[in-house]
């Protein structure tokens, strides 16, 4: 057991150093510092609340951003992988294949961890030199974001375990979109006159993963804390749902054959 942990623990290591040496991932960052820096600018032309608006547009791009590079580096790593042959020597070693997908996981999830930190000490440099408030609401949203990419991240490498990079990141990001929309989609269709499409976009959305938990607008608009429980089910909730995702994963890598 032990040793395992050990193999999946140096997996993600060597996961975390090829995808923060990437150089389209630098660029996201920078684009990411960007678009946070600018929420200032957007926040200067609002007449009223402008603290409010950087608030939201700083969240908003720390979320979008974590979430491009969850998709970006979950489906472009294991392809690296297959591209320069490195599958070959570590399939052929006594590491079970499930692990190499855990070990690839962990690792973006690092990733994903270091990126959110980077672009948040931004986003709360910007908060502090302001003089807005900094409350509980912040790091409350700022969990949320991770494990919200931490799902799409999982999503991201089971397509990429049996697809191209351009399709997997397609069907990924389709995923997420329909994640977001989720809740709103099954209200709205509620609301149609044909009655079985709400329970098949309710039967639909057991596969889909509501990603509407991880949002907060309005308690980030106006400085309102979530209570803790709700954090925690949003965080059990993204941890068992990434762990099935990456069964299937690590199911369908399996039965691929390399040798």
């Amino acid at each position: 057991m032990m040793q395992l942990a050990k193999i999946i623990g140096a997996l993600a290591l060597n996961t975390f150093r090829e995808a923060i040496r990437n150089r389209v991932l630098h660029g996201i960052i920078l684009v990411a510092f960007g678009l946070v820096i600018g929420s200032v600018l957007v926040g200067q032309l609002s007449l009223e609340n402008d603290d409010r608006v950087v608030r939201d547009l700083g969240l908003a791009f720390t979320s979008l951003v974590t979430v491009m590079v969850a998709i970006f580096s979950g489906v472009s790593l294991l392809h690296l992988e297959i591209e320069r042959k490195t599958i070959y020597t570590i399939v052929t070693k006594p590491v079970p294949r499930w692990a190499f997908i855990l070990g690839k996981v962990a690792g973006l999830g690092l990733v994903l961890l270091a990126v959110e930190g980077l672009v948040a000490a931004v986003l709360v440099s910007i908060i502090l030199i302001r003089g807005d408030d900094l409350t509980v609401i912040h790091f409350q949203a700022m969990i949320m974001i991770w494990f919200e990419g931490l799902v799409v991240a999982a999503i991201a490498t089971l397509f990429s375990s049996f697809s191209t990079p351009f399709l997997s990141g397609l069907l990924t990001f389709g995923v997420f979109i329909l994640g977001r929309l989720r809740e709103a989609l099954y209200i709205y269709t509620k609301a149609m006159e044909v009655a079985i499409i709400p329970d098949v976009v309710q039967a639909f959305g057991v596969i889909v993963p509501d990603l509407s938990l991880h949002r907060a607008d309005l308690q980030i608009a106006y400085l309102v804390p979530l209570s803790w429980s709700y954090v925690t089910y949003t965080c059990l909730y993204s941890v068992l749902y990434s762990a099935i995702v990456v069964l299937l994963a690590s199911a369908i890598f399996t039965r691929r054959d390399f040798v």
